[in-house]
């Protein structure tokens, strides 16, 4: 998978994933895991408390 890297209007830098028909935003991945990792601790929290 190839990382394709630029800049938007704002001169804010984005990498992402390229494939043949898609691309992934490396921060729209990194957010969504901080969401889900932080749901499952507070789950384990409320399971062990």
């Amino acid at each position: 998978m190839p990382l394709q890297t630029y800049r938007d209007e704002n001169h804010s830098r984005h990498v992402d994933f390229v494939g043949q028909n898609w691309s992934i935003d490396l921060v729209t991945i990194a957010a969504s895991g901080v969401l889900v990792v932080g749901f499952a601790c507070a789950v384990v929290t409320l399971w062990v408390h």
